[in-house]
């Protein structure tokens, strides 16, 4: 493997399938949990409501873009997004994928592991993407 991590993001996410997390990443409904709950207990009242309107199905991802006062939010979210480092990210997609393999799976899982366990398992009633 090399030891030099990509930028390019279909390298991160082969990365992060090589990972526990690589389920999570294949499973849709689990991902829109998992997004939906993040943005709920976020700092953000904005980021709040929108977890909740799409959890809801009361929104669509799509119909975020009409909602005027999401727009500074999602401009912000964008921002935020464009700083991300990809090769941190795949350096610790890389990481995480060697821990996995080197780790003991008898041993207990971290609590970290635990917090995701069971997002999107049951059926969520939601609109599909649109």
């Amino acid at each position: 493997m090399n030891d030099t991590p990509s930028t390019r993001p279909e390298d991160v996410l082969a990365a992060v399938d090589r990972t526990p997390y690589g389920a999570v990443v294949r499973d849709e409904a689990r991902r829109r949990q998992m997004v939906y709950e993040s943005l709920i207990s976020g700092p953000d009242p904005i980021g709040r409501e929108i977890g909740q309107q799409l959890r809801d199905g009361n929104l669509s991802p799509r119909d975020l873009l009409t909602v005027g006062d999401y727009q500074a939010f999602l401009s912000r979210a964008r921002v935020q997004a464009e700083r991300l480092d990809l090769a941190d990210l795949a350096a610790a997609a890389r990481s995480a994928a060697t821990d996995d393999l080197t780790s003991d799976p008898d041993a207990e899982r971290s609590d970290a592991d635990r917090g995701w366990a069971g997002y999107g398992d049951e059926s969520s009633g939601e609109r599909p993407w649109r």
